[in-house]
């Protein structure tokens, strides 16, 4: 096609002329496809309006060349949505509408916390439709046209950006028209990327002029800078009409960065011509970047810019590691960098060879002009398509490993690593993996299906595992796995220069050793309650054979633990670095350790066996399992390894953040409304008697008991230390027992609500307590105890001679006590009969009992007349009407209230409450924030040089 400006030659597809970028515009017909989608727009959609029987429209949002978008709530699921109604001239085009089905079901794969999600594609009354998640907030171009962004927040923003670009492109998915106008900023101040890769799935392959190769064209294509902002984002390759891949993003990106630093756009003319050839001739005025934009980005912007697509940066995970990694430097002046270039990123490989290794040697020695040293490398090492990360799967967040599941060889030659099928399903078990430096794969361990928590011999010649309950190991080369003890968990292991493993596996429990040929162990410590010790974890042993550092967790949610040394031959330990865990000795004479997901290091001498100096932060964000709500799950543990050769391996990802639950009345049938107009970590919430407030505790980092007055809308903290999880309220509504730690194992205590008056203790013992309910005259507190060889007991506390007395303690585990309102019956779970179910039986007694459930239950409550008990199975919820006239009991048969995926499940005392008005319940609906799955590993080459500029006292 002839340029009408300037007559050179173009291929037909072009929209701008390749040598003066002057719009083609005029020299051919308008795609008759897009004409005629744009011609056949359909605005009958009016507030009210109902689709499918489940999506009502509450307001328009926006209308496009692709659709016009509406505000909508699912009636099923009780949340907002955006319906997006596609054009009924595409959605009648057959061939288009398969090609489209088939992309969108691509595009609903996409599950990440920085990409808004498809729900999906759905046709009612002849009209076709997708179900989006609503973002609230506003859009990053609405954000940029008050000004510039600081460093931190356009760098903040923009590697969100890039976490959400990488996991599209790993699953082969190219936006296509990323601009401002297509990245919201929630409210919380997150980013998320809109319109994933729908410009292709709106249009598909075609001939001829494409969608996908030209701006984006919207119902308000005549308002001045529509399709000229587009344009602005446009790579070079794109504006010439040719083929885009990834790497076209990667343009976009760089061009976002730009203005988020600038406030001014990368490539800007008054009209698209302008515009387009500024792109393909013209560059960005960096003297506009800010003074303190570090060297790594400027670095970065002009690798994202480069105009031939094969210079470019090909990897945008290679842009989030370099955002990140200007994140974590100290503010002031930034010297050159010592790892290797950006632009040397598009080599991407795992470690990169000697031939990268010695290049980035030579850059930085020109540039320093100092003496050689080996060069600092980081490099992403993915996991095998398709795995997880995995070293036993979190209570918290099952996608996230709670266990090491990591070590490298002591030469740095390979690293090993569990993983598990990328599901959550029965079929999945873990494995091990081994991967070779010098290899782009990973393989399977042989003899390791099931195997978890990998460590590895002094000599590398060895992998120890845990796997079912036992401690094994299986030559590096794979074979059959030799089992060496048992060990109930796997709570860290470290094969000794003696060739003896030493290892913790019990929640509770201390340290063991066992020759690496198997035996019986030898029982080295046990946690010692008169100095607050819960629990001995996460042994590593000091070169001199005779010394093991390890972790002290002071109880079993113990956010600041301790790191103790070990004299192997005394047997007798101290503490040397408090708020401290999973510690380890590395030849360069330094002590490391995990504080808050944060890499520290301190000088250690070894000869006297101390830290010397104050600890300093080395490496941030290291995944860490400091988090959980349950305490088999929680570890201390930091996902990272260290060789002798100076090779350290860490997986990103610090420590799970707080839930963001909310609080809601669930009426009889499973209508959702929300309790409270904030989010919180929430647990077991319960109505005070006169059902004007509300009690909960938090669960996460501060485990604290709250109370919210429901008519002012305001909460207050009744505890500001300690851990609690569950408060009940004493029948004149004055009073919250409950259950509190420091150090050790909870006991009850109780205080007045409006806290004029510090806590009481009110019982003493050696196990896990939990306040269930008072009877309802007040005397007598109902309360479930931990018991090590049944699981659970109930108890009965007398408040008036602080007299505890067993009620069911038999060979079952019994929990969840509930007493009717008359006082005459208890309700309370037991697994007598093998699975839990739900019994009742005469209160104080004596008498039989009655199983009221079918199938599973748990956390009964009864209704306000008592002639109901409703209880749960997991997610479902479930009602049993009861007869209680005379002595007599008896329950009908069960049946199915509502469904509610998201709730917390069965604890040994219920989570749930009844309504004051007894027409429904009080629950807690889960963060339904979905982390991505853990699939890579960060390797840092030549780490111990970073390490002795950061803390250069070290070794003598």
């Amino acid at each position: 096609m002839r340029c009408p400006k300037c007559q050179a030659d173009n291929p037909d597809t072009s929209l701008y002329c390749g040598n003066c970028a002057t719009s083609l515009a005029s020299a051919k017909a308008a795609p008759p496809s897009l004409t005629k989608t744009l011609a056949s727009f359909v605005h009958a959609v009016t507030q009210g309006t109902v689709f499918a029987g489940r999506y009502e429209i509450l307001g328009q949002i926006g209308a496009g060349g692709m659709g016009e978008v509406y505000r909508a709530i699912d009636k099923n699921l009780g949340r907002h949505i955006a319906i997006k109604i596609l054009p009924s001239a595409f959605a009648e085009d057959k061939e288009r509408m398969a090609r489209f089905e088939r992309e969108a079901k691509l595009l609903a794969v996409l599950n990440h916390t920085n990409i808004a999600a498809i729900y999906g594609l759905e046709e009612s009354e002849g009209r076709r439709f997708l179900v989006l998640e609503l973002v609230e907030g506003e859009t990053l171009q609405a954000r940029l046209n008050r000004g510039p962004l600081t460093v931190e927040e356009a760098l903040e923003a923009c590697r969100e950006l890039a976490e959400g670009l990488e996991a599209a492109h790993e699953k082969g998915i190219i936006h296509r028209d990323l601009k401002p106008g297509n990245i919201m900023i929630t409210s919380e101040g997150k980013v998320k990327i809109l319109d994933f890769g729908l410009a292709k799935a709106f249009e598909g392959e075609t001939t001829g002029v494409d969608i996908e190769k030209s701006p984006t064209i919207t119902a308000q294509m005549t308002e001045p800078g529509v399709i000229l902002g587009t344009a602005a984002y446009m790579s070079p390759e794109q504006a010439r009409g040719r083929s885009v891949d990834k790497r076209s993003d990667i343009w976009a990106f760089g061009c976002i960065l730009y203005e988020c630093l600038t406030g001014s756009r990368t490539f800007q003319g008054e009209t698209v011509s302008d515009t387009l050839a500024h792109i393909l001739k013209g560059e960005p005025d960096w003297g506009k970047l800010p003074p303190d934009t570090p060297i790594r980005i400027r670095t970065l912007l002009r690798c994202c810019l480069e105009k031939n697509p094969r210079e470019r940066l090909h990897d945008i995970a290679d842009a989030r590691i370099e955002i990140a990694g200007a994140l974590s430097s100290p503010p002031g002046p930034e010297a050159l960098p010592t790892s290797r270039p950006v632009r040397a990123l598009i080599f991407r490989g795992v470690i990169g060879g000697l031939i990268l290794v010695a290049a980035t040697a030579l850059i930085t020695w020109h540039l320093k002009r100092a003496a050689p040293t080996p060069p600092v490398g980081r490099y992403t090492l993915k996991v095998e398509p398709g795995l997880w990360l995995d070293g036993m799967r979190s209570a918290a967040e099952p996608e996230r490993p709670s266990r090491i599941a990591i070590a490298v060889a002591n030469d740095g030659r390979f690293i090993v690593y569990s993983a598990i099928l990328g599901n959550l399903g029965p079929p999945a078990k873990p494995q091990i993996y081994l991967r070779k430096m010098d290899q782009m794969g990973a393989a399977p361990v042989e003899g390791t299906d099931g195997g978890i928590a990998p460590f590895l011999s002094p000599d590398d010649r060895w992998i120890g595992f845990w796997d079912g309950g036992k401690l094994k190991k299986v030559p590096v080369a794979g074979g059959v796995a030799v089992t060496l003890c048992d060990a109930p968990l796997p709570f860290g292991a470290d094969w000794g220069p003696d060739n003896k493993i030493i290892y913790s596996s019990d929640t509770r429990g201390g340290l063991f050793r066992i020759p690496s040929e198997g035996g019986k162990p030898e029982n080295l410590t046990a946690p010692d309650k008169t100095r607050d010790e819960f629990s001995h974890r996460l042994p590593h042993c000091l070169p001199d054979g005779k010394t093991v550092v390890f972790t002290i967790a002071g109880h079993g949610w113990d956010l600041h633990p301790r790191l103790a040394l070990l004299d192997l031959e005394t047997k007798k330990w101290r503490v040397v670095i408090e708020d401290a865990a999973d510690g380890r000795y590395i030849r360069t004479g330094h002590l490391v350790f995990l504080r808050q997901g944060v890499l520290m290091a301190v000088g250690f001498d070894l000869d006297r066996r101390e830290p010397r100096g104050q600890p300093v932060p080395a490496v941030e964000n290291v995944m860490q399992a400091l988090n959980s709500l349950s305490a088999s799950h929680y570890t201390a543990e930091g996902q990272c390894s260290i060789s002798d050769s100076g090779l350290l391996a860490y997986v990103p990802g610090g420590i799970i953040p707080d839930s963001e639950n909310s609080l809601v009345r669930v009426d009889l049938k499973g209508k959702v409304l929300p309790a409270a107009d904030f989010k919180a970590p929430f647990f077991s919430p319960r109505f005070s008697p006169d059902g004007k407030r509300i009690a909960y505790c938090t669960a996460g980092m501060e485990n604290f008991i709250w109370i919210y007055d429901l008519d002012r809308e305001t909460r207050s903290r009744l505890t500001a230390e300690g851990l609690t999880s569950y408060a009940v309220w004493t029948p004149d509504g004055k009073r919250l027992a409950f259950d509190w730690l420091k150090t050790g194992l909870s006991d009850l205590y109780w205080q007045l609500v409006d806290g004029s008056s510090p806590r009481e203790q009110l019982t003493t013992g050696g196990n896990l307590q939990f306040p269930a309910t008072f009877i309802h005259n007040g005397e007598t507190l109902i309360f479930v105890q931990e018991n090590p060889e049944t699981s659970y007991d109930i108890l009965l506390l007398d408040m008036k001679g602080r007299r505890v007395t067993p009620f069911l303690n038999s060979k079952a585990a019994e929990g969840w006590p509930e007493v009717s309102r008359d006082g005459r019956w208890l309700a309370y779970v037991s697994d007598e009969s093998g699975p839990r179910e739900v019994w009742v039986q005469p209160f104080p007694g004596p008498g039989g009992r009655w199983q009221v459930s079918q199938g599973g239950g748990s956390e009964p409550i009864w209704s306000k007349d008592g002639r109901q008990i409703y209880y749960r199975q997991a997610a479902q919820v479930w009602v049993t009407d009861v007869s209680t006239g005379g002595e007599d009991f008896s329950a009908g048969r069960p049946r199915l209230l509502f469904e509610q995926q998201g709730f917390y499940s069965a604890t040994p005392v219920r989570t749930w409450d009844l309504l004051p008005d007894g027409q429904g319940f009080l629950m807690v609906k889960l963060d339904e924030r979905k982390p991505p799955p853990v699939t890579e590993i960060i390797l840092v080459q030549n780490w111990f040089e970073e390490l002795k500029r950061l803390v250069p006292s070290g070794k003598k």
